[in-house]
């Protein structure tokens, strides 16, 4: 058996899917589930698509085009990452949905589908406050007239996403900025059908609050069915079911160490300054597993009188002096990887990917 190893339980997988459609179901709510994290992997896409999936997103065209290829027009597509000039082309040919943020995209994006004389379909993304992506909404201003010129174009709604760099959490107050300015849009532009799409898995905290969704359409989201958690907020959810995924590795080295203190001290191999460590030795565990192929910060250990350290290229390092496990070299440990974890893991060849139904 090879390590590391990365273990997918579907069946934990098929029992969120479920969950989450049966409940978005009953709130009249589009869901749409995003698979960067997982590099949108053969078993897992089919696994959601036997599931009742329908609307998949993503970052990445690679993989929105595998989708196309797999499952045809039954699915419906979205390009979550503001697409590049050189991706327009291939958006139009697949029918795949994209957010844009900028007014010179949507004028090229038409000029592509006027000439391929195909109707392309698009959503606004909108600076929710993360101050990420999207338009501010005073840049809306006229928008009846621009959007007229873009004859070739179908503006289906406005999209935003929270919790993705700034932490920004999504309360009341952001949701009705939010659907004022659907409503306003959709006046402005005409339009019977115009969504709120929102992202991501911290929006499913609403639910807690209240039942009804104050107008939202859509929400996408990944980490909500993969792990059934909300890292933003460093919880579970609690009517979803977490453990769908396991990390394993072999120890290479158990040693007593201490760094050494009297010499000058610099940055570590990724250009970081290292935190003084104890004087006194400590028993210390090298497990075969680096960064590139995980991120250490998102790894938890099940025992909990072992402290990750850190980690190099090649190495996670563990301090084990706390523990009466006595640890050894060939030990196989196991760690819950969260979100982060779990996408670089899928990055790195050096990971096995083995599912489990």
């Amino acid at each position: 058996m090879h390590y590391p190893r990365l273990e997918i339980r579907l069946e934990i997988i098929r029992k969120n899917v479920t969950t989450i459609l049966e409940k978005c179901d009953k709130h009249s709510l589009m869901p749409t589930f995003v698979t960067k994290g997982f590099l949108a992997d053969f078993p897992l896409l089919t696994t959601l698509y036997k599931g009742g999936v329908r609307r998949f997103a993503d970052s990445n065209m690679i993989n929105l085009l595998r989708m196309r290829a797999m499952f045809g027009k039954e699915v419906e597509l979205f390009l979550i990452r503001l697409p590049m000039q050189e991706e327009l082309e291939l958006v139009c040919q697949n029918d795949i949905v994209p957010l844009i943020s900028h007014w010179e995209v949507l004028e090229a994006l038409h000029t592509t589908a006027r000439k391929a004389k195909k109707r392309q379909r698009v959503m606004l993304a909108v600076e929710g406050g993360d101050a990420r992506e999207g338009f501010l909404p005073e840049e809306f201003e006229g928008i009846e007239g621009r959007v007229r010129d873009l004859s070739w174009l179908s503006v289906e709604g406005i999209a935003t996403t929270l919790a993705c760099l700034s932490g920004v959490l999504p309360d009341r107050g952001v949701v009705k900025r939010l659907t004022t300015l659907k409503k306003e849009l959709r006046q402005k532009l005409g339009k019977d059908h115009f969504i709120l799409s929102v992202g991501g898995t911290t929006f499913f905290e609403l639910w807690r609050e209240n039942e009804t969704w104050m107008d939202i359409d859509e929400i996408r989201f990944g980490e909500a069915f993969l792990f059934g958690s909300d890292i933003s907020r460093k919880k579970t959810i609690e009517w979803l079911s977490q453990g769908a995924f396991l990390l394993y590795a072999e120890i290479v080295e158990v040693r007593s160490k201490k760094v050494t203190e009297e010499v000058e001290r610099g940055f570590d191999a990724f250009g970081r300054s290292l935190s003084l460590f104890p004087s006194a030795p400590r028993r210390r565990a090298l497990v075969a597993l680096g960064k590139q192929d995980i991120d250490e910060s998102q790894l938890y250990f099940w025992d909990g009188n072992v402290t990750i350290i850190g980690a190099t290229s090649n190495y996670l390092v563990l301090d084990v002096e706390e523990s009466d496990k006595g640890y050894k070299v060939g030990d196989i440990v196991c760690f819950y990887p969260g979100y982060g974890a779990v996408l670089r893991a899928f990055l790195s060849p050096y990971v096995e990917k083995v599912y489990v139904s």
